[in-house]
């Protein structure tokens, strides 16, 4: 388990009335993906700004996060948590996340409601 800065580690917490719906599917240090019903829903922590091959890091994580869905075709799937980067930027990390996101027809949240609307 990764803990402190700039470690903050992913936990997923799931209600009780959805536990019986509910598999874990994978737990790593920077992301866990469970299944609730026919949907994936991924958990992630990349890597904020000054790490050391923060890059390197972004692509693994997410290149094993497409691994596991490859795994799971049939099932939508919702990925959430501390990307660590302004996906407006113009940086290798934004660039490389909003590639995955096209890739995979995802769809931004933060887009979909005003600015004054949106939280951190």
């Amino acid at each position: 388990m990764l803990i402190g800065r700039p470690f903050g580690g992913v936990m997923t917490l799931v209600n009780k009335r959805l536990r019986n719906l509910t598999e874990t599917i994978c737990c790593e240090e920077r992301f866990v993906i469970i299944k609730i019903a026919d949907y994936l829903c991924v958990n992630i922590y990349l890597p904020c700004t000054g790490s050391i091959n923060r890059l390197s890091i972004c692509e693994a994580v997410l290149y094993d996060v497409c691994s596991w869905l490859e795994r799971y075709p049939n099932c939508p799937f919702i990925i959430a948590g501390d990307f660590n980067a302004n996906l407006d930027n113009i940086n290798e990390v934004s660039h490389f996340v909003n590639s995955f996101i096209v890739s995979h027809n995802l769809v931004r949240c933060d887009t979909l409601f005003p600015p004054a609307n949106k939280i951190t």
